[in-house]
């Protein structure tokens, strides 16, 4: 009799990352199938967007080009501060604090 334990047979998933984003924590990732027939790992945020779109994509290409960043930055203005910053920034500099030493 045949002591040793025998590999199962149902199939153990290497994730590697998702296909979208790059994220690498195991803990976050899933397979998915996609309706061309491949699978395709992602994380858990990647696959509910794809699970919510209305034609999923047929391809790991077409997933990563409809699930991709698409905020686009002509909106958002770089580099710049609000005058909130500002203000906030100016009150806890070192140049101002030095003048204002609590004495005793």
């Amino acid at each position: 009799m045949d002591r040793r334990k025998r590999a199962s047979t149902t199939s153990t998933v290497e994730h590697g990352a998702c296909a979208v984003c790059g994220a690498r924590d195991a803990r976050l990732l899933v397979m998915v199938e996609l309706p061309g027939g491949a699978a395709a790992t992602l994380c858990g945020s990647h696959a509910l967007m794809h699970s919510r779109m209305a034609e999923p994509s047929r391809t790991v290409t077409e997933l990563r080009a409809a699930l991709c960043e698409r905020r686009s930055t002509d909106r958002r203005a770089l580099g710049e501060g609000d005058e909130l910053a500002e203000r906030l920034t100016a009150a806890f500099t070192r140049e101002r604090r030095a003048h204002e030493r609590r004495v005793g």
